[in-house]
Formats: C-alpha cells, structure tokens, sequence
C-alpha cells in the first residue's frame, strides 16, 4: 500500500503548494522606494477622484519664495464673496495650472517624503507634522469615492494652540469666542465629472477642548474614535473644479494675521513656523452615463 499511494500522495502535495502558490502572487505587488520615478498604480473604479496632497513646511527666509507662489497662483478664480471671507479670517487660496510653477517645485523638493496609501473608507485621517523636515514638504497619494473623505492637520494634536479668540459682525455688532486647545483641520472630498474634471470641495473647521468618546458606523462596523468639539465656517468652504494636474494652494495671508486661520498655519512658540496646503488632481474616473 505504501508503494502505491505514496505517488499519489507527491501529486496531491504539488497541487496544494502550486495552488498557494499561485494565490499568493495575487498579493505580492513591486513596491518601490523611489516615489517620483514610479508613480502608483491607480484603481479604475467609477466615481474615484484622485489627488496628491503636499503639507508644505517653510522656514523665515522662504518667504520670498512663498510670495512668487502666490503671484504664479490665480486667487480671482473663487467667487468675490468667498475670497473676501477668506481674507478676513487670514485664508490665502490660489489656483495653479497643470505645468508646476518654479517656485512650488522648490518648496516641494527639499524632501523625498512619499506616502501613497490609498484605501477606502468612510473618511481618512492623516497629519503629516511629525514627519517633516526642518523644511520641505510631504506627499500623501488618496483616492476618494463619493461619501468618502480625507481629513488632513497640517499640525497635530500636540501643536495645538493654548488659546485663539475669534471675532465676527452680527446684526452690526462684534461678537467674539475663545477657544482652547485649538487645532485647524480640513475635510476634503471630491466628486468626479464627466469631462475629465473633478469637483474638489474643501471644508475648514477649527477642533478644540477635550476630546471625548463617540460610537459611529463605518463599512457596517461599529467604531468608537475620539471626537473633539468644533467649530465648522460653512462660509469658508471652498468648491473648485480642477482639470488632471492643476492645483489648489492654501496658506495665510501673513503669520500674525487675525483670523482663524493661523490656527491652520502657523505656530510661534518657540520659532515661527508655516506651512502650506497643496493639493494637485491626478486623475478623475466618472462612471458613464447612458
């Protein structure tokens, strides 16, 4: 019995391992460390925008260089009223086109920083503070689908703001708040259009106090996550339709301006610190419609 089964026994074994074999090649892409030769490879999937997103950090004597940006940048191309918001709450936005201006390729080229993990969700929490050099930029690669989006701090939670008071006219009068532990955040989500473009929608919101627990669903699952209280400026939210390889910049007007906005962008504690959101479409795969 043994010199007859013991054929039979081989065979079933090599099936066996050639059938793992085979399925985990399925699993097994190249990846490469080298993220500006090799861009990734991006998922087809109908209504899928994708967008690479720069945290830009810049020291004191880039400046200049930050200002050429912004006269490479077309800031007329949000509406008058949307700007004048903007403004006055120390938001600077422009709009760059598809071929990048000399001066963000010098912003963006100090560090070789690359992440491209794309992956789907309800939304897609990232902060690129602690892994930026004294200057320079990182780049994030996300995929976004409708109902998904990526909320990206330029500083995290441990560079929050001890206190920021912010002041608006109502009815003709001033009205003022004061927020503690202050940390500027941005939502980001994106609809795909039918000629190439996508719509990308982009929502600051100013998270303070102390975080406290909360239970939500996502893909089915229930989650608990930390949840802070904040503070959503629905008139500062920003639409923009962009064609693949165009831009949107945001910053600060300046480092002391008033406003909400150095909540996002700025820090001065010990040295002054900026930073700069660049957000560029790469692709836009709308589903075809009959």
């Amino acid at each position: 019995m043994v010199k007859h089964s013991t054929p039979v026994l081989w065979l079933l074994l090599g099936g066996v391992c050639a059938l793992l074999s085979c399925n985990s090649l399925k699993f097994l892409n190249p990846v490469s460390t080298n993220t500006e030769a090799n861009a990734p490879v991006y998922d087809a999937h109908p209504n899928t925008v994708t967008v690479e997103i720069y945290i830009i950090r810049f020291s004191p004597h880039q400046n200049k260089l930050v200002q050429q940006l912004w006269q490479e940048s077309d800031e007329q191309s949000l509406p008058t009223h949307l700007r004048r918001d903007l403004l006055a709450q120390g938001f600077r936005v422009g709009i760059l086109n598809n071929l990048i201006s000399p001066s963000l390729e010098q912003l963006i080229s100090f560090s070789s920083d690359g992440v491209s993990d794309i992956y789907s969700g309800e939304f897609q929490e990232f902060s690129a503070a602690d892994v930026i050099r004294e200057s320079g930029a990182t780049r994030h690669t996300r995929q976004l689908l409708p109902g998904m989006r990526a909320v990206l701090k330029p500083f995290n939670d441990q560079n929050a703001l001890t206190e920021i008071s912010l002041f608006r006219q109502e009815n003709g009068k001033m009205h003022g708040e004061t927020y503690t532990k202050a940390i500027g955040v941005f939502f980001i989500s994106a609809a795909a259009n039918q000629d190439g473009s996508a719509q990308i929608h982009i929502a600051p919101v100013l998270e303070h106090g102390t975080p406290g627990w909360r239970l939500r669903t996502v893909a089915g699952m229930v989650v608990q996550d930390e949840n802070r209280p904040s503070q959503i400026f629905e008139t500062l939210n920003i639409s923009q339709s962009l064609i693949p390889g165009q831009w949107i910049i945001i910053g600060a007007t300046t480092s002391n301006s008033a406003g909400v906005g150095k909540a996002f962008f700025t820090r001065s504690d010990s040295i002054s610190e900026q930073r700069l959101l660049a957000i560029r479409l790469v692709r836009a795969a709308a589903s075809n419609v009959n």
